[in-house]
């Protein structure tokens, strides 16, 4: 193999990106991958707040802050709070935002059958050793994540 490991998950990512704004809607292109991936989790989370949304997608919480305040610009989050609770700022989504995330539903469900036609030609065995790899790749990012944040 004439390319090592890093390199291959940069161009693996490259791919994704490029492959991704390819196949989604023009409506979908006006917004990053982290906007996209907050309008999500704030249409997944029963109480989708900051905390919680940074949680959900391994974020800091000032990410998702000033993504969120793009998000509420352009008309796609709106923020409430509890009742019992008036500390704590809410998050759901407009019924633009709820668009956006049903556009980003169905390109989502389209990538992972996409995806899943190439993976099914490995064997099990194949799949879990690679499955097995990136797990404990992911953990590893997360802890250098832990120690900067």
């Amino acid at each position: 193999m004439n390319k090592d490991l890093i390199s291959l998950f940069k161009e693996y990512g490259d791919k994704q990106e490029i492959l991704s704004k390819l196949c989604e809607s023009e409506e979908l292109r006006k917004y990053n991958n982290s906007e996209l991936h907050i309008i999500a989790a704030i249409g997944d989370l029963e109480s989708p707040n900051v905390t919680a949304i940074a949680q959900h997608m391994g974020m800091t919480k000032g990410g998702i802050s000033k993504n969120i305040k793009k998000l509420i610009n352009a008309g796609l989050v709106d923020t409430y709070q509890a009742d019992n609770n008036n500390r704590k700022v809410f998050y759901s989504l407009t019924d633009d935002g709820k668009k956006i995330y049903d556009k980003h539903a169905i390109a989502h469900k389209s990538w992972i059958e996409r995806d899943n036609s190439f993976i099914s030609q490995f064997s099990k065995d194949k799949i879990s050793i690679v499955a097995e790899f990136l797990e404990g790749y992911v953990e590893h990012l997360n802890k250098e994540i832990e120690k900067r944040v």
